[in-house]
């Protein structure tokens, strides 16, 4: 089942009842306290880097496209509202703020990793997209071309932070949607569920080219890719144009 909501799109309150076409003696009440459970699914709103409504600042902040989330402020890993969002049994659908009143951004379907050893609040850390998958190899636009490394030695992958910006990625996926701008795959047509709002986000002028001080443009600068073309833009440095890589398979 496709969601009714796409990623980096803002919705109130108000859009989600109606998108979900609740009756109106059913809206509000627990929909207003951070998570409520709507059929197997459990519905997730926070502020990120600033106090909600009552005034608490649960420290939710976004570490690359990690969201580091809190419960409320007396939860723990014992009551069942916590240990269903990591049960495997329900869905969380992460709604995100950076600003207190404003419409929520849909940033997708949450993978969780509850952090256990923090007793109150509960701590769960929400991974998105290829960040979910632990063995996918990480590409990246900032190498050093100076460096040499012997044989077996460790080297340390820099993730390319403009490429890790969740607000950056989010209206990347919000403009072009999460289609491959190469081949053209879709991973929500293609797996269903379970492929829905995965894609690669590539940055589509080097690291190396800009400054410190850059500010990304995430229509212009980024561009949604599958993992297999995002592998192929880096068969060569300077990267490949998505326009090449399109020629190169006849389309």
């Amino acid at each position: 089942m496709h969601s009714l909501f796409t990623i980096g799109s803002t919705y109130t309150r108000k859009d989600i009842y109606d998108l979900l076409q609740l009756p109106e003696n059913r809206r509000g009440g627990d929909w207003l306290n951070g998570y409520h459970r709507h059929g197997s699914d459990y519905y997730i709103f926070c502020n990120v880097g600033v106090p909600g409504r009552t005034g608490h600042d649960y420290e939710n902040y976004w570490e690359g496209e990690r969201l580091v989330w809190h419960g409320k402020r007396q939860s723990h890993f014992g009551q069942e509202a916590i240990q269903n969002l990591f049960s495997g049994d329900y869905r969380a659908l992460i709604f995100y703020r950076e600003q207190d009143r404003a419409p929520f951004t849909y940033a997708g379907v949450g993978v969780p990793v509850p952090h256990q050893a923090v007793e109150r609040p509960a701590r769960i850390d929400w991974i998105f997209g290829s960040e979910g998958q632990s063995d996918m190899p990480v590409f990246t636009d900032e190498y050093s071309p100076s460096a040499s490394y012997k044989e077996g030695q460790r080297t340390q992958v820099l993730v390319n932070r403009y490429e890790r910006d969740r607000s950056a990625r989010d209206a990347c996926i919000q403009h072009h949607g999460a289609r491959c701008q190469a081949c053209g795959l879709d991973f929500g047509e293609k797996y269903g569920e379970l492929g829905e709002g995965f894609i690669h986000v590539h940055h589509t002028t080097p690291v190396s080219e800009v400054g410190e001080g850059y500010s990304v443009d995430p229509v212009k600068d980024l561009v949604p890719v599958c993992p297999n073309c995002h592998a192929m833009l880096h068969r060569r440095n300077p990267p490949y144009s998505v326009e090449e890589l399109r020629a190169s398979m006849g389309r």
